[in-house]
């Protein structure tokens, strides 16, 4: 005998079924969109880490062009604008490309963190998030200045207040803004306590500190007045450390994909 189903009992289940498929759509959604942002957190690591070892591959291609050039050099120290020209050579302008390009890949990256970090942590991916638009203003800034206006200035000639925006005067406006990666010191050190759990994720944490303790070499150049320090600073801690800290984001957010 067929079963009869009262009009009360249909409209339950009815109302359940529909909460219920509600329900899986809203999880469906909710997995599609950590996808996505896994997605763009791992290519965005990556890019990062592929940036930074550019610019130290970069770095020692202009030191090693600088001691094997017969050209003239400023050895002892900034003499003017018109030395600056005579002994410029383009290879010097080569680190400054895959620093533009960190810009917005380590913008990429934080924001994906930000976007994945539980809600007891928000608040410090954020704080991180902060200070990593401020960095990436300030040397998106920086960097702009010089592949347009500086090097467009130094192949026509123009010497018209150029001496305050070259790389090779260390009082210059490029330095000053060079600094910015204070800020993105800052970023890593606050939203390195978003990782916890997994052994991988405790060492990833651990290098993201570890970055923005680096930031300790850069406020000693400052103080210091000496750009050479925080070149090598860059090129012996900082690149090796953040090129580290980016593969470890990128593994950890290709695990997410793979869930």
């Amino acid at each position: 005998m067929a079963q009869i189903s009262s009009p009360g009992s249909l409209g339950r289940q009815s109302g359940e079924s529909i909460l219920q498929e509600k329900v899986g759509i809203q999880n469906a959604t909710a997995t599609q969109a950590v996808q996505i942002t896994a997605r763009i957190g791992c290519w965005s690591a990556m890019l990062a880490a592929g940036c930074s070892t550019a610019y130290g591959l970069a770095v020692i291609a202009v030191l090693v062009n600088s001691l094997s050039s017969t050209a003239p050099t400023q050895s002892a120290g900034w003499t003017g604008i018109e030395d600056f020209l005579a002994a410029f050579q383009p290879i010097q302008m080569l680190p400054v490309i895959p620093s533009l390009l960190l810009v917005p890949a380590f913008t990429a990256l934080m924001v994906s963190i930000h976007t994945v970090a539980p809600q007891d942590k928000k608040i410090w991916s954020q704080l991180g998030l902060a200070f990593s638009l401020i960095y990436a203003a300030l040397a998106g800034m920086n960097y702009l200045v010089q592949v347009l206006p500086v090097w467009r200035s130094i192949n026509l000639g123009q010497t018209d207040g150029l001496a305050m925006f070259v790389l090779g005067n260390p009082h210059s406006i490029f330095w000053g803004l060079a600094y910015a990666y204070i800020f993105m010191n800052l970023g890593m050190l606050f939203s390195a306590m978003v990782f916890d759990g997994s052994p991988l994720a405790k060492r990833v944490r651990l290098l993201f500190i570890l970055n923005g303790i680096s930031g300790v070499v850069t406020i000693a150049s400052a103080f210091l007045d000496s750009p050479q320090i925080y070149l090598l600073g860059s090129l012996v801690i900082w690149c090796p450390l953040f090129t580290a800290a980016s593969l470890g984001a990128a593994v950890l957010f290709k695990s997410m994909i793979e869930k």
